[in-house]
């Protein structure tokens, strides 16, 4: 009886424990090798940005060391890296950024730096693809989202 006691209160702990990052407000999180920084709007639409921790390579020796993210949009999936080269787009404030985490061109990269700082101090933040567009919370945004020049912040550009 008291093995059966134990074991649900270690169950019952573990369970208290579980938290759904990101809902409502802007969250980050560390996980083999990767910060994660994400968003939901509690109703399956979300934003997560992947960033590696160092320069790495993936399982077919690709380099895998900068950014990448990854929208769920009206229960659909999208990534930045996706086969067809479409990912999605972000709207900052208005401002409309196309696929704006794909920086594996030197112009793509040289406009990463004014998105992620538009992002960073982001006061309304859309996120499009499909013809759909979903409004996402920024509630923490600017303390999760680390200033580029941050020693901290994985966040990078391919070039």
């Amino acid at each position: 009886m008291n093995k059966k006691f134990l074991l649900s209160l270690v169950v019952i702990g573990m369970m208290s424990n579980v938290a759904w990052a990101g809902t409502y407000e802007w969250t980050s999180a560390w996980a083999q090798g990767f910060t994660e920084n994400a968003v939901d709007d509690g109703n399956g639409n979300s934003l997560t940005i992947s960033c590696p921790d160092e320069d790495s390579e993936d399982a077919e020796g690709k380099d895998n060391s900068d950014v990448r993210a990854y929208a769920s949009i009206a229960a659909n999936e999208y990534a930045s890296k996706d086969a067809a080269g479409v990912g999605f787009d972000v709207i900052v404030d208005g401002a409309k950024y196309s696929n704006p985490f794909e920086t594996n061109c030197n112009a793509c990269s040289a406009s990463f730096p004014a998105f992620w700082s538009a992002l960073r101090n982001a006061n309304n933040l859309q996120i499009s693809a499909a013809g759909q567009t979903v409004k996402l919370p920024t509630k923490n945004i600017k303390t999760v989202l680390l200033a580029l020049d941050n020693k901290e912040n994985s966040c990078r550009s391919t070039w």
